[in-house]
């Protein structure tokens, strides 16, 4: 038995529109998983401050501690 050309188009074009969906979702999920959350990237930024604070004392003469 063969189908009808157009139904069976309409059959292709659905499944490779479910494909679609199911790989951009999939991509998705996997690109959220690889973000940092809010504290991580607060910690990181913090850090990131410290070091870029202590630099700029280093340079201007500043003791970091007192001895």
């Amino acid at each position: 038995m063969t189908p009808h050309p157009y139904l069976y188009e309409k059959l292709i074009a659905t499944r490779h529109a479910q494909i679609q969906h199911d790989m951009q979702l999939s991509r998705k999920h996997a690109y959220a998983a690889e973000r940092p959350t809010l504290v991580q990237y607060a910690v990181g930024r913090f850090g990131t401050l410290l070091i870029e604070w202590g630099s700029h004392l280093q340079r201007t003469g500043v003791p970091l501690h007192s001895s």
